[in-house]
């Protein structure tokens, strides 16, 4: 899970968990927590929407009739998915 994701759970517990001094939770509390758990997702969409991109760009070349392929292109699409791969979250080694 991005890190994103798991930085927006945590300001959603604080806000949720956050309370004043008379005991009554702040207002807007949840609207602001389901904000940050909304942008965290639109992030991860975003990362996930380039990834898949580069996948189909990868198939796509495989697809074309090896007379009409262009390697280039190939290795140039190959090259962007490793890259997306490697910044993926968990890719550390």
């Amino acid at each position: 899970m991005s890190s994103i994701v798991n930085r927006a759970r945590v300001v959603a517990r604080r806000l949720a968990d956050a309370t004043r001094e008379d005991g009554r939770r702040p207002e807007g509390h949840g609207l602001a927590a389901r904000v940050a758990t909304l942008e965290a997702a639109v992030e991860e969409n975003r990362r996930l929407s380039q990834r898949l991109a580069d996948v189909v760009d990868v198939v796509t070349e495989l697809l074309v009739p090896a007379l009409d392929r262009d390697d280039e292109r190939l290795r140039a699409a190959l090259a962007r998915l490793d890259k997306t791969l490697d910044d993926s979250p968990g890719s550390e080694d």
